[in-house]
C-alpha cells in the first residue's frame, strides 16, 4: 500500500531528524510532536480550529484537551486508531462533506505524519489551551 510506505518514510524521517541532538535509540514523543505535528496543525488547522482564532464546529486543535473533547462530533482523535479518528478521516478527504482542509488536500507527507502521530498514541504535551487574544 502506497499510504503505508509514506507512513514508514515519515516515521523514519521523523526519528532520524536531528539525530545529533539525541540518542538514535530513544524516541522523544514530545519532540516529535513539537517538530513535526504542531507546525502542521498551526499552518493548516488553527485558522478555523483554535482558541485564538475560531473554533468551527466547536473543535480546537491547539491543545490536547481540545482535540480530546473534540467538537460537535466528539473527540477528533482516537489515539492508536486511524480508522475511527475523525481527524484522520477528514485529512484523507474520504467524504467531501467532512474533508479538511476543505479547499485542498494536505500534502501526502503531512497526512503521513499526522497518521503516524495517531498510530503512536497521539502524544501531545500541550495540556492547557493557550490564552485567548
Amino acid at each position: 500500500m502506497k499510504s503505508l510506505g509514506i507512513i514508514c518514510l515519515a516515521a523514519f524521517v521523523t526519528c532520524s531528524a536531528r539525530a545529533e541532538d539525541q540518542s538514535p535509540s530513544r524516541f522523544d514523543a514530545d519532540r516529535f510532536f513539537h517538530l513535526q505535528i504542531e507546525p502542521i496543525l498551526e499552518k493548516r488547522c488553527f485558522e478555523c480550529h483554535s482558541h485564538q482564532h475560531k473554533t468551527k464546529g466547536g473543535l480546537a486543535l491547539d491543545s490536547k484537551p481540545g482535540w480530546e473533547m473534540g467538537g460537535e462530533s466528539g473527540a477528533a482523535v482516537k489515539p492508536g486508531d486511524l480508522k475511527n479518528s475523525p481527524l484522520v478521516q477528514a485529512i484523507r478527504h474520504l467524504d467531501e462533506d467532512t474533508a479538511m482542509p476543505p479547499d485542498e488536500k494536505l500534502p501526502a507527507v503531512e497526512i503521513a505524519l499526522l497518521e503516524t502521530w495517531v498510530m503512536l498514541g497521539a502524544p501531545d504535551p500541550r495540556h492547557k489551551p493557550p490564552s485567548g487574544k
